[in-house]
């Protein structure tokens, strides 16, 4: 009688695939899962530290070339409301819920990015009433994004001055 052999695999050789497999697709899945972390936190570090740069510059540039300051009025006096004077124009930066907001008179535009949100804004009026107006400005900035040890925050605190 002619048997033919058949090629096929033994129950040990299949065990030893699925082991090595499962082996496998444990170190692929704990370094995806680690790419993934780092990606988070590269998101929540630069969401907040691009936009504290960009408030910061936006400030800096509107308060530079203001008149005035008409809100806070008084030297000491704090609010999250802050109205400056350009050319005759009144800019007003104002938190609305977690956002910043630029008020120009023709329009309004939020100045945080969608990746972050603002919290504990403070425009102090300092300096005496004949010299120039001064602002003192604090404002936290929180990622959306966060990561295994939390949200990312970056603080502006600062003080400007109107040339």
């Amino acid at each position: 009688m002619n048997l033919k052999s058949k090629k096929s695999f033994t129950l040990i050789e299949l065990l030893l695939f699925l082991g090595l497999f499962s082996v496998v697709m444990l170190v692929l899945t704990t370094l995806f899962a680690n790419i993934v972390q780092r990606q988070l936190e590269v998101e929540s570090v630069s969401a907040s530290e691009s936009d504290a740069t960009y408030l910061l510059s936006r400030l800096q540039y509107d308060i530079g070339r203001a008149d005035t300051v008409t809100y806070p009025a008084n030297p000491g006096n704090a609010d999250n409301t802050m109205d400056v004077v350009i050319g005759g124009q009144t800019f007003s930066y104002e938190l609305n819920g977690t956002n910043l907001e630029l008020t120009t008179p023709t329009s309004t535009y939020v100045l945080n990015s969608i990746g972050t949100t603002i919290s504990n804004v403070s425009f102090e009026h300092i300096g005496n009433i004949s010299g120039n107006p001064t602002v003192r400005i604090s404002i936290d900035i929180t990622s959306v994004a966060t990561d295994a040890s939390g949200p990312e925050t970056a603080t502006i605190n600062t003080t400007i001055s109107v040339r």
